[in-house]
């Protein structure tokens, strides 16, 4: 073999070698850094979109409640017909107030805020033309003899407690159940009410089919009547069983005897601060201030959102200062049915 063809099939020196694999280690760590620096970017942007959107979506719930506290189709003139000497009868004065809440009693020191409605799915009054210890309506699916229901037209709002259900028509007589209904059909209002325990003539919500009953108390009203169930709607911190703590909403109704299913609506939140605005107050107080709840006019909201890891990595929770990513949202609600405001 002559000196060219050896020259031709000459390998590389040990020195190139190593000069190789240097270079190839130096693209492959750079790409590596990039890598893990790009791996670090969208773990962090992907924990901040989870807060973002727990914090849109509980802001959204939560506000869409505070300002619907104390409201129902009808009518801010509200008459409880329930026996307040019984337990649950005083379910009607923490309603019609709309709103309350505590101070430090939840996870963290957090607080809780309780609101009341009834702007759930209405059912037609079919006939009410004669005060007596029934109501027509168009159905009486889903309510059951002991449930807490309201009545209203454009004038006036009646709260009472279903005794039974039969052919489509809601009674409420006196003497029965808990609380039970004081002895006496619907009223106008409640100072007449009150004073007057044992009257037969009551408020009559849809008008007699010929002529007029002397014992309705109204002249005809031609505004449509409803029949509704007023619910309080509570929103509070708990743990979540993953180590952490979220915000939850629960409804209660029949004057607290109904408690439904706890829902998780955000989760990471570590703590929620509430206080209020009474009347036209300057500044917002909390609600260890001993408030008149029914002059309440607004809600300052202050929660915390923490990221949680869920399926991503520690790393991704993390900012770059090693500390988990947190954010705080911080907004002033406007209640619409308190009668300050309308």
């Amino acid at each position: 073999m002559d000196r060219k063809t050896q020259h031709r099939q000459r390998g590389f020196t040990l020195v190139e070698l190593m000069i190789s694999l240097l270079l190839g280690l130096l693209v492959i760590g750079a790409a590596g850094s990039m890598f893990f620096s790009n791996r670090k970017v969208y773990g962090s942007t992907e924990a901040i979109s989870r807060i973002q959107e727990n914090q849109r979506s509980a802001y959204e719930m939560l506000a869409r409640d505070i300002r619907e506290a104390g409201g129902n189709p009808c009518t801010r003139n509200i008459v409880n017909m329930l026996d307040t000497t019984k337990p649950g009868g005083a379910y009607y004065a923490g309603w019609q107030n709309g709103i309350s809440g505590t101070n430090n009693t939840g996870p963290n020191g957090s607080d809780t805020i309780e609101l009341g409605n009834a702007t759930g799915g209405a059912i037609s009054v079919t006939s009410n033309d004669t005060p007596s210890a029934e109501v027509g309506v168009s159905t009486n699916a889903g309510i059951n003899t002991g449930d807490i229901m309201m009545v209203c037209n454009a004038e006036v709002a009646s709260i009472f407690q279903v005794t039974n259900t039969a052919n489509n028509k809601l009674g409420h007589n006196a003497g029965t159940g808990t609380p039970g209904n004081l002895e006496k059909p619907f009223q106008i209002n409640q100072d007449v009410f009150d004073e007057n325990t044992a009257a037969q003539t009551g408020y009559c919500y849809l008008p007699p089919a010929t002529g007029a009953n002397p014992n309705c108390l109204n002249s005809p009203s031609n505004s449509p009547a409803v029949v509704v169930k007023p619910v309080s709607i509570q929103w509070y911190l708990a743990n979540n069983g993953r180590g952490g703590t979220s915000l939850y909403r629960r409804e209660t109704s029949n004057g607290g005897a109904t408690v439904g299913a706890a829902a998780e609506i955000a989760e990471g939140v570590t703590d929620l601060q509430v206080t209020y605005k009474v009347d036209d107050a300057t500044n917002y107080v909390d609600a260890a201030a001993g408030l008149d709840w029914a002059r309440v006019t607004a809600v300052h909201v202050n929660m915390v959102f923490r990221a949680a890891q869920g399926t991503l990595t520690k790393s991704d929770t993390e900012g770059t200062d090693s500390s988990v990513i947190t954010r705080t949202l911080n907004d002033y609600i406007v209640l619409r049915n308190h009668q300050e405001i309308q």
